[in-house]
């Protein structure tokens, strides 16, 4: 008898566990299998803030009490440090273990706009190169079972680094890619040192090497450079977010090398890209060599910013297995993007862009391209990119200038593209140019400018089942080699062709 109520409280306490574990889990079903996510859970002890001097007097600088609480709740085990209703103004700030940095509703954690107090050399990723630079305002690095949560804002009042980056930022950039060359090692790449003294801005919030993250809740406004940056994290749920920010190079979410990213009903309203997947630039990208991957971006909006999801161009440790679905942009000025340039090198691959609509997007619905012209550093090397096995479903873009817009390297091509479900209205319609193993399938386009169709230098391409709409009598513009493109055509019964390089046959196969 005592065996039995023995192996029955083994069972019970078993399940209890499982039962327990199953609620701080989140399972993603994507393409390439079940995503988990690891939500972090924290002790029920709670340290606020006022207890440890904390005080909304707008002269006082509130770091020491602020970070007193969090390294108390961190030695005794973690729980949540409270920043009540109010203004509190603070330099920067360290987040460690099983500590939640909770923002009470109708709380502002205001970061004091003076660039001395963040003159603390501070180890990063700065645009892909690994450096000592300024500390961002808040920051967490090796740490593990930390989150940001509420329903406060965090307020980076970063027109001081705004004003800033305007002088030389270029320049010091250069001088930090000059020691990456040299075979400089990071820690060693003080930014700080140089002189003049660095122009490269912090991140309002990041957090290095952690695993098992949570950003939840909250409003961020106004950082001095990239918003939230996740490097080589594992685990990583940002969700319930309002990015609001106008400066420049303020992108919004940004996971950089990391495994297993959660982006999941958040507003961008941005001065750059409002989620954007890096993996480290050139030669440093390399030498790290870590990719961002499975990545699952659900249910957000954007009003403004440059793009709603973009990868690259800082790119060169690859990026795979992505699952992008069910979002809603407009007002920006692409809408998916996909960018780098012959120098970067790295893979992207295994992509899926589902269920997304786009309003009024300035230039490109959808683009991928190895041309990015717009780099701060040129690559120093003739590395090639690969971009392959790209999927884009039930895509739904109104007023655009393009449709889609594709360009790869002369050698070497944008490979494994598939196109289903389109309905797109745009100026200038299809543009494919060095580009093979493309699929449009269900596909149509609304042109009311060019031609609907554009191909330049491409290899079996098939267009299944499309609709082309235009007020231009010609349908297709075909330029340098064209082979093995079959188009079925389920209006326009005149297809006209226009081939602008007469020495070529181009092979079109018109159904």
């Amino acid at each position: 008898m005592k065996r039995i109520i023995i192996s029955t409280l083994f069972l019970l306490l078993i399940v209890t566990s499982c039962k327990h574990q199953t609620q701080n889990i989140i399972t993603e079903v994507t393409p390439w299998g079940k995503q988990i996510f690891y939500v972090p859970t924290f002790n029920q002890q709670q340290y606020n803030i006022t207890a440890f001097g904390a005080t909304t007097d707008s002269t006082i600088n509130n770091q020491q009490a602020i970070q007193t609480a969090i390294d108390k709740c961190n030695k005794e085990g973690g729980g949540t440090v409270i920043i009540p209703e109010g203004v509190w103004r603070t330099a920067y700030l360290e987040l460690k273990s099983n500590v939640n940095l909770n923002l009470a509703k109708g709380s502002v954690l205001s970061f004091i706009d003076s660039i001395p107090l963040y003159a603390v050399p501070t180890f990063t990723r700065w645009e892909g190169l690994e450096c000592m630079n300024y500390h961002p305002f808040i920051y967490s690095k090796d740490q593990e079972n930390v989150a940001i949560t509420g329903e406060g804002i965090v307020k980076g009042n970063a027109q001081v680094w705004w004003d800033l980056a305007k002088t030389t930022q270029l320049e010091s950039l250069k001088k930090l890619y000059d020691l990456v060359e040299a075979g400089i090692e990071p820690v060693k790449r003080n930014c700080l040192d140089f002189d003049p003294t660095s122009y490269l801005r912090p991140s309002l919030i990041q957090f290095v090497n952690c695993k098992k993250v949570l950003v939840e809740g909250i409003e961020l406004q106004s950082g001095p450079m990239w918003t939230t940056h996740f490097i080589y994290c594992e685990s990583v749920i940002a969700r319930n977010l309002s990015v609001i920010t106008v400066g420049r190079n303020n992108d919004g979410i940004i996971p950089d090398a990391c495994n297993g990213v959660l982006i999941d009903n958040c507003y961008f309203s941005t001065g750059d890209d409002c989620i954007v997947i890096k993996s480290g630039l050139n030669e440093d990208g390399w030498r790290v060599g870590k990719a961002c991957e499975n990545l699952v971006i659900k249910n957000c909006k954007t009003k403004h910013g440059h793009g709603g999801v973009v990868i690259g161009s800082e790119m060169s440790g690859g990026v795979r297995n992505l699952y992008a679905h069910d979002c809603d942009f407009s007002e920006t000025e692409r809408g998916l993007r996909i960018k780098s340039m012959k120098g970067r090198g790295g893979v992207i691959e295994n992509l899926w862009f589902e269920n997304i609509r786009m309003d009024n997007i300035k230039r490109e619905a959808i683009q991928i391209n190895m041309h990015y012209g717009s780099s701060s550093i040129q690559p120093r090397t003739d590395s090639l990119p690969t971009f392959r096995n790209i999927h884009y479903k039930n895509i739904f873009s109104n007023n655009s200038q393009y449709a889609v817009r594709v360009k790869g390297i002369d050698n070497q091509f944008v490979d494994q593209i598939f196109f289903e479900n389109l309905k797109m209205n745009s100026k200038r319609g299809i543009v494919l140019e060095n580009t093979q193993n493309a699929t449009f399938k269900n596909v149509k386009s609304e042109t009311v400018k060019e031609y609907p169709v554009s191909l330049i230098n491409v290899n079996n391409i098939d267009f299944k089942t499309i609709k082309l709409i235009s007020e231009n009598d010609t349908m297709l513009n075909v330029n340098k080699d064209v082979k093995n493109v079959t188009f079925d055509i389920v209006n326009n019964a005149d297809f006209k062709v226009l081939n602008n390089n007469p020495s070529t046959n181009p092979e079109i196969s018109i159904q």
